[in-house]
């Protein structure tokens, strides 16, 4: 029997689509200019810029593939695959642990930027563990 597809997932899947859009964008860009640092430091011996280039090359990687993950996740909510609702909330959850964790490494200032950074993961969290949602997906 197919459940109907509650309103919020429809709107977590868009997010996770514009997500995708934006990370393979900006992945791209940092990937291309880590590229292009990595090999002028090659090229005049540049050790400082070379390992920049090198760090951003495997930076941009990282992002192209967390973006595609995160396009497999937003179609898998649409068509009410199990597996991304465990992929989604896996996600929300790790990102809300590096942002408590991340809350810690500066002032109060950092501190009040991390505490609103946690409320978007946060809020997917609780959404996703709601007991409607929680029931659409067969958990």
């Amino acid at each position: 029997m197919i459940q109907q597809r509650p309103g919020g997932i429809t709107l977590l899947a868009i997010v996770f689509i514009l997500l995708a859009i934006v990370s393979t964008i900006w992945s791209l860009l940092v990937f291309g200019v880590g590229g292009l640092s990595w090999m002028t430091g090659f090229l005049f011996s540049a050790e400082d810029l070379r390992s920049f280039g090198g760090s951003n090359t495997w930076a941009g990687f990282i992002g192209i593939i967390s973006a595609i993950v995160q396009l497999i996740v937003a179609f898998g909510l649409l068509g009410m695959r199990r597996w991304a609702w465990m992929l989604a909330l896996l996600g929300a959850a790790l990102t809300l642990v590096q942002g408590i964790f991340g809350m810690f490494s500066g002032g109060l200032f950092v501190f009040c930027c991390g505490a609103f950074g946690l409320l978007i993961p946060g809020g997917i969290v609780f959404y996703l563990l709601r007991p409607h949602v929680r029931a659409a997906f067969g958990q």
